[in-house]
């Protein structure tokens, strides 16, 4: 059971209800067929979400708890070490299996998730997340 988000308007109100309270139903798919949205969507909803999976790119620098999952340049490889190293993050998953044992971790043990959490306040006091002001 999934929805699926593919308008900014949309994704203004699911971080409306998620800050009110209201937990999504399951799975959300945001998906857009232009570039902005999806930019966008990603700094509205790193405000509301629990973690956020993606490929080591850029985003290994947002102060969200990350799930660093396959990437696509070798590049990459080290924003997800860096994500790992700061403690908001993991290493690369590279196969979907490892990835959904690591979903099961953090249901099966938020702490982790409050852990992340805490590193990314620590992280922030001291300026780690301050690159783009």
């Amino acid at each position: 059971d999934y929805d699926v988000v593919d308008s900014i308007e949309g994704v203004h109100k699911f971080c409306d209800r998620s800050r009110s309270g209201k937990e999504p139903r399951g799975v959300t798919l945001f998906a857009f067929k232009d570039y902005f949205p999806a930019v966008a969507t990603t700094d509205l909803l790193s405000r509301v979400t629990d973690v956020l999976a993606c490929k080591p790119s850029e985003l290994a620098f947002y102060p969200v708890p990350k799930l660093m999952i396959r990437r696509v340049g070798d590049h990459e490889a080290w924003s997800a070490l860096r994500a790992s190293e700061m403690g908001d993050g993991t290493l690369e998953v590279r196969e979907p299996d490892v990835a959904l044992d690591w979903v099961k971790l953090f249901i099966r043990n938020p702490d982790l998730l409050v852990e992340m959490n805490s590193q990314i306040m620590a992280n922030a006091k001291h300026g780690i997340y301050s690159g783009c002001k």
